[in-house]
C-alpha cells in the first residue's frame, strides 16, 4: 500500500505506559471531506498501532481519549496538596499535576476543582462533569511556561498533513 502507518505511545509523566486509550485516527482529504475514521487501542504497554491509515495527500488528526474510571489515582490527599498549591505553600511541581488538578476543566486550579473531586470521592459523581478523567499532551510540546501550562492552550491532538513516509510516531 502508499499508506503509511501511524503508531505511537502514550505514556505518563513518569514514562508509565497508558493502557486502554482510544486514539482515534481521523483522515481526510485535502479539500478536508472526511475519508477514514478509526478508533485503535493501547496496549498494556501504551503502544498503538494503525497500519496503512494514512494516504499520502491527505490531513490526519490524532486524538487520544480516555474517560473511565476517574477515581483512578485520585485520593483525599490529592485534595491537600491542590489546596496547598491554592495557597501558595507548596505549589504542584509538574505542568502535568496542574492539569489533572483542573478537574473542572477552567484552565485554572481553585478550590472549585477540589469540590468537584471532593463529590468524586465520596461517590456524589461517578465523572468529571467538565472534564475527562485523563488529559494527554504532545510529548514533543514545550510548555512556555511550565509553573502556568494554562498560559497557552496545549495540544491535545496532533496533526499530520501530507504524510511523506511509510511510519508516522505520534506519542503523547
Amino acid at each position: 500500500s502508499n499508506n503509511a502507518t501511524v503508531a505511537g505511545m502514550l505514556q505518563t509523566e513518569n514514562g508509565q505506559g497508558v493502557e486502554d486509550v482510544n486514539v482515534q485516527v481521523k483522515v481526510s482529504t485535502a479539500t478536508g471531506q472526511p475519508t477514514f475514521n478509526a478508533t485503535v487501542t493501547t496496549d498494556q504497554d501504551g503502544y498503538f498501532i494503525q497500519p496503512n491509515a494514512l494516504p499520502q495527500a491527505s490531513g490526519t488528526i490524532i486524538e487520544p481519549v480516555k474517560d473511565n474510571d476517574p477515581l483512578n489515582g485520585v485520593s483525599t490527599y490529592d485534595l491537600v496538596l491542590i489546596n496547598k498549591h491554592i495557597l501558595g505553600l507548596q505549589p504542584l511541581t509538574s505542568p502535568y499535576k496542574m492539569i489533572a488538578a483542573d478537574a473542572n476543566g477552567s484552565r485554572s486550579i481553585t478550590t472549585a476543582d477540589i469540590v468537584e473531586l471532593r463529590k468524586l470521592i465520596l461517590g456524589i459523581h461517578t465523572e468529571l462533569p467538565n472534564n475527562t478523567s485523563w488529559r494527554f499532551v504532545d510529548k514533543n510540546y514545550v510548555f512556555p511556561n511550565p509553573s502556568n501550562p494554562f498560559q497557552d492552550i496545549f495540544p491535545e491532538t496532533k496533526e499530520i498533513v501530507d504524510p511523506q513516509t511509510h511510519q508516522m510516531y505520534e506519542d503523547f
